[in-house]
């Protein structure tokens, strides 16, 4: 079983925070080294808005100061980490306001990002197609939909007007009548709805997302240089359900990660899908997913016990 040496890891530690944003660095402290979790806090705030909801390029591919749902289920998704502090549950209180205000009646759900995406720097999946009247990511409901939903769950005494139930009924509705996958990302959503549903919500999500990591899913280790969804990506964690995912895999894509880290110890591991979308206004973008996408593969190392501490 091949493991992060020490010394590796320490290399990447000091080169992490070097580069990575003060968030990234906040979040690797308090991960690995018992950091302080309101340092944490303090970080992910900073992203908030006055109306509660996220942006200020949370999500690095778009500029965008004001708040969206996309940029919000970052927010959430960090804030979930440390939502034991009482401070961590004012910003969530307010996230959930936003969200209710948010809310789209005739999508039962969320759109990623509004139009105003256009107005600063973006990649071109984040374009608003103002025909469309969305961009590409919203062809998929689940994203950030169903993971907004998830946080909706966790949190529901802060939830004032959206049907809870009626919502969950949609999202079940709408993965189990999805017969061809054509969103990794929209899966990843789904997985943190089952983290937050109940027993008999679980049940019929069980089979569907299973059946969505099945479609999605690359095996092929040739491509795992690439920008295909892995099978960490799906269990980032070895407390968490399989859903069908090859344990052999699992541990091979751990191998995987161990070697990219010791062959990438002097710098950081760099966006698989390339540096062409990231010039002028996007340099910055391009440097933060460095750190964030080190930072996601050491945890997902830790995670199961693969660095030498």
């Amino acid at each position: 079983m091949l493991k992060l040496s020490n010394q590796s890891f320490k290399t990447i530690n000091k080169k992490l925070k070097e580069i990575a944003r003060p968030l990234d660095i906040a979040h690797f402290n308090y991960h690995f080294q018992q950091g302080d979790k309101q340092a944490l806090i303090t970080e992910i705030k900073k992203f908030q808005n006055k109306d509660g909801g996220f942006g200020n390029a949370l999500e690095p591919d778009f500029r965008l100061p004001l708040s969206t749902p996309m940029a919000t289920s970052i927010g959430l998704r960090l804030l979930k980490m440390v939502d034991n502090s009482q401070s961590a549950q004012k910003i969530i209180k307010k996230a959930i306001t936003y969200l209710e205000e948010s809310y789209n009646k005739d999508r039962n759900g969320w759109y990623a990002v509004r139009k105003e995406v256009n107005d600063y720097p973006h990649t071109p999946w984040w374009h608003f197609d103002k025909e469309e009247q969305m961009t590409v990511i919203d062809k998929s409901w689940g994203n950030p939909s169903a993971e907004l939903l998830a946080y909706l769950l966790r949190y529901r005494d802060y939830v004032k007007q959206i049907d809870l139930n009626s919502l969950v009924k949609q999202a079940v509705k709408n993965i189990q009548h999805k017969k061809e996958h054509e969103s990794e990302n929209e899966i990843y959503c789904y997985l943190k709805l089952y983290e937050e549903a109940d027993t008999k919500t679980k049940s019929p999500l069980k089979g569907s997302i299973a059946e969505g990591i099945k479609q999605m899913i690359e095996y092929d280790q040739e491509k795992w240089q690439e920008y295909v969804p892995l099978p960490l990506d799906f269990v980032p964690s070895p407390e968490q359900e399989r859903f069908g995912v090859s344990e052999s895999k699992i541990k091979s894509n751990l191998d995987f990660y161990v070697e990219l880290i010791e062959a990438n110890k002097e710098s950081l591991i760099k966006p698989p899908w390339g540096a062409n979308f990231y010039k002028e206004g996007l340099k910055d973008a391009y440097q933060e997913w460095q750190g964030k996408l080190t930072l996601d593969i050491l945890i997902r190392l830790d995670n199961y016990g693969r660095i030498e501490r």
